[in-house]
Parts: structure tokens; C-alpha cells; sequence
């Protein structure tokens, strides 16, 4: 009879124990999973990367990366809405910025990224923009712009897609650019620069 109350006694405490630590472990919160910014900085300052992704991160305000070397960067499908070019990364040649709040007029000053060759705007809400350094490939796609004010220099590729008020008469000279991909802008009309002169008049002759 002893043993029997012994048994059931035991039974009873490791039951007790059991449960009490199931309700414990339950209430405790699950460990938070870090954002891409946050494993970023988890890294040595002084590390070099070639490509490292910040997209759909949640990213407000644009970040201070000026510690790291990051040949391209990824933000794109965040919230941000300023460019800090003392917070880029250095040796950055390629910066995508699409998907963002970007809106209003946006300047990039010449020096500011003296190693860019790409950038890409696409897919905010921008009505002007001026890009003083001589970038290679620029996307600016998907926007309201009306004036784009670029440096010639180097300029190979230029998406200017569904830019719904722009005309046919362009701040940047369609010349000098080896490729212009412009689907939605001016009815199709051929792109003409600040300086040149009006297209003649088709004569129309009747028989």
C-alpha cells in the first residue's frame, strides 16, 4: 500500500514539473529574426563585398553603409524617400533604388559618387531629376518625370519608360545616347534635344 502511495505520489510531482515547464517554455517569445541591415552590420567594418542585398528589408531611413565596401547595392522595395550619398558604401559602381518613395526633384551632384556607373530609379514618383556624375546605365522608368537632366559623358543605356509627362522635346540630347528604351512616353514621337529645330511640316501633296 506504501509503495502504491509512493508511486502515485511521484507520479503526481513529475507531472506537476512536466507541465510547469511546457507552460514556461510556451511563454517565452521566439527569438526575433534578424533583418538583412541588421546581419549587415554585424559584420567587420572594414569588410569588402561585392554585392550585397537590402531589398524588401523595411528600410526607412537610408542607412549609414559608409563603413563597408560594397561594389553593388541592393535597396530596392524599401521606404525610403532621401539619398544620403556620405552614408553609400564605398567603391559602389552600381545602386538600385527602385520600388522606393522617392518623389519630387532628386539631385545627385558630381563627386558625390565618384565610382557609380549604374543607378536605378525605377518605380518611384519622381517629376525631375539631375545626375551630374557620368554614369554608364541609368533607369529612371515608371515615374512622373518631365525633366532629366544627365552628364553625357559616358551614357550607353537610358530607360525612360511610362513616363507619362514627358514630351518629345527632352532636357538630355537622344543623340548622344546609345540606347533609349521609351515605351509609353510622347505618343512615340521622335525624342528631340533642347537646341535642335522643329521637325518640318509633312507636305502633303494632292492629286
Amino acid at each position: 500500500m506504501k509503495n502504491l502511495i509512493y508511486i502515485l505520489l511521484f507520479s503526481f510531482l513529475f507531472l506537476s514539473c512536466k507541465m510547469k515547464s511546457e507552460k514556461e517554455s510556451s511563454s517565452q517569445p521566439l527569438t526575433k529574426e534578424l533583418t538583412k541591415l541588421e546581419k549587415l552590420f554585424l559584420l567587420p567594418y572594414d569588410s569588402v563585398m561585392v554585392y550585397y542585398d537590402l531589398s524588401n528589408d523595411n528600410i526607412e531611413n537610408f542607412p549609414n553603409l559608409s563603413a563597408f565596401t560594397i561594389k553593388s547595392l541592393d535597396l530596392s522595395h524599401n521606404l525610403l524617400d532621401t539619398i544620403n550619398p556620405l552614408f553609400l558604401p564605398k567603391g559602389l559602381e552600381k545602386l538600385n533604388l527602385s520600388h522606393n518613395l522617392y518623389c519630387g526633384f532628386i539631385l545627385i551632384r558630381k563627386n558625390t559618387i565618384p565610382y557609380l556607373k549604374e543607378l536605378d530609379m525605377s518605380h518611384n514618383a519622381l517629376n525631375r531629376i539631375d545626375i551630374s556624375p557620368p554614369l554608364y546605365r541609368i533607369n529612371v522608368s515608371y515615374n512622373d518625370l518631365a525633366i532629366i537632366d544627365l552628364n553625357h559623358k559616358n551614357i550607353q543605356y537610358l530607360d525612360i519608360s511610362y513616363n507619362s509627362n514627358m514630351s518629345e522635346r527632352v532636357t538630355f540630347n537622344p543623340a548622344k545616347i546609345d540606347t533609349i528604351v521609351r515605351e509609353g512616353v510622347a505618343d512615340g514621337k521622335r525624342l528631340l534635344a533642347p537646341n535642335a529645330p522643329p521637325l518640318p511640316h509633312p507636305t502633303f501633296i494632292s492629286e
